[in-house]
């Protein structure tokens, strides 16, 4: 009779094993998880919560970046307020690019001369300035569904898919463990039609919001990565965004 039990017994043992593991890995969210909601929710309280998210009017980042086929790190500094952003770039030769929109215009300066940028979606690009995304995701798409746990880049993810309200194929992944935004795997929003990841990486406090310090970009055999050093939630002037000379000089 006891042999009977022993197969038994030792499948319990494996199914109880197999249970704390999966609480371990955070698994237990799959079950309990099944739709935008629940993920965005959870993914606002990983951040820090709706107030920490909603006090950040003005950031300033600064940091480095790095691609294929550089020869150095570039660095940056980027400043935004809501809807309004500026970025200036240095490169390891000394040239400048320099990138904003306020609110309106998106724009670039680079040695070449400057240029407005007229083949983006202005609704994407005004997204993208939108200092409190986390909070507004689901106005940005005429379609948002729970996708199901899938793996992505070797984490188990919470699988969003949606469709943009300017017609682009956008995959959202959050960690099944943490709740934090892993990636994006999306349509690039300009007339080319190509797909990008985007991956988020390294979360830290600098005493706002939980924000990813290293944040990769990849589209086929390209990538960038940017490296934030420092983090500061001071005011930034309005006229920083004003349009240079150059850019108003062409409208």
């Amino acid at each position: 009779m006891a042999s009977k039990h022993r197969p038994r017994a030792g499948r319990s043992i494996s199914m109880v094993m197999v249970i704390l593991v999966g609480n371990a890995l955070g698994w237990a969210h799959a079950g309990q998880i099944n739709s935008v909601d629940a993920v965005l929710d959870r993914y606002i309280h990983a951040l820090g919560g709706v107030s920490a998210i909603a006090k950040v009017q003005s950031i300033t980042m600064r940091g480095e970046i790095d691609g294929a086929g550089a020869t150095g790190k570039a660095s940056f500094v980027y400043l935004a307020k809501p809807f309004r952003t500026l970025i200036k770039i240095t490169g390891t030769d000394g040239a400048e690019v320099t990138a904003g929109f306020d609110g309106t215009v998106s724009w670039s300066v680079d040695p070449k001369g400057a240029n407005i940028d007229k083949d983006t979606a202005p609704e994407a690009v005004r997204r993208d300035a939108d200092l409190q995304y986390a909070l507004h995701q689901p106005s940005y798409f005429k379609k948002l569904d729970f996708a199901g746990v899938t793996n992505f880049e070797g984490h188990p993810c919470y699988w969003l898919h949606g469709t943009t309200n300017w017609g682009k194929d956008n995959n959202q992944f959050y960690n099944v463990q943490t709740g934090l935004l892993e990636g994006y795997r999306f349509q690039v929003d300009n007339s080319s039609g190509a797909v990008a990841i985007v991956l988020f990486q390294d979360y830290k406090s600098f005493g706002g919001p939980l924000v990813a310090t290293k944040v990769t970009f990849r589209s086929g055999e390209r990538w960038r990565t940017f490296t934030y050093r420092s983090v500061s939630y001071e005011p930034v002037a309005d006229s920083v965004f004003e349009l240079p000379q150059a850019v108003k000089s062409m409208l």
